[in-house]
């Protein structure tokens, strides 16, 4: 079983710093956290990099979707200013340049393969090429769509996984254990103490996502859970440090 923090920063530290830069890994450090959650995309030049959505309309304020710009392209877009005008200089990052600054700052990363269409496996393989070579970095790999993670078991047997799911549905455990799966994680609406029970009978780890008032958070803790994911860590590390 993994060595899973109580606390991991959604994003890096998505209410403090611009998501999924390495401003945000940062400022995730700096509130005390261990580990950081992240998205990765492809690129057109088959790169994987840290982004959630699949345009840059929302953090760079400007068209162009990720798989049609290629890696030294979204290099020079400003990644950062829509979050706050300090945060100008920061760009997209590419998964290994995250993982080699997490390393630099003893970060866990939980690193989530976001659905790229008919280039979904391709992402898979990519990211498994990428983790495998990364050093010195504690590692989960999630995603919703339970054919990514199959692709990059293939690539990457021994690299841990979780299956993200919204809400506990029929067939969770089959899939979990089918696909070698040693967290569930998922997220805190309609989560309740049953729910929580079912997981940890059935042998998974459980990191639930995106909690950010410190009693709920704590409620869930005590209730089984492993791990919170959250956009503001340091309100969060204040009391369960």
């Amino acid at each position: 079983m993994l060595d899973l923090p109580r606390v991991i920063g959604h994003r890096g530290a998505a209410g403090i710093a611009p998501e999924n830069t390495l401003a945000g890994f940062r400022a995730a450090r700096d509130a005390g956290v261990r580990w950081v959650e992240f998205d990765v995309r492809l690129t057109a030049d088959l790169v994987p990099v840290g982004i959630h959505d699949a345009t840059l309309a929302r953090v760079a304020g400007m068209s162009g979707r990720i798989a049609r710009l290629t890696a030294d392209r979204l290099a020079t877009i400003d990644a950062g200013s829509w979050f706050a005008p300090h945060f100008a200089a920061e760009r997209v990052p590419t998964l290994a340049v995250a993982l080699a600054e997490c390393a630099a700052l003893g970060l866990g990363a939980n690193v989530e393969l976001k659905c790229c269409g008919i280039r979904s496996r391709a992402l898979a393989r990519r990211a498994a090429d990428v983790v495998r070579s990364a050093r010195g970095v504690p590692l989960l790999v999630s995603s919703f769509r339970p054919s990514l993670l199959a692709a990059f078991r293939r690539r990457a047997p021994d690299v841990p996984r979780g299956l993200l799911l919204e809400r506990l549905r029929p067939g969770w455990r089959a899939t979990a254990r089918r696909l070698g799966c040693v967290t569930v994680n998922l997220g805190a609406i309609g989560l309740d103490a049953r729910k929580i029970g079912a997981v940890r009978a059935a042998g998974f780890g459980i990191v639930v996502y995106t909690v950010n008032d410190p009693a709920r958070a704590a409620r869930l803790l005590a209730a089984g859970v492993d791990s919170i994911i959250s956009d503001r860590p340091d309100a969060l590390t204040s009391v369960f440090s």
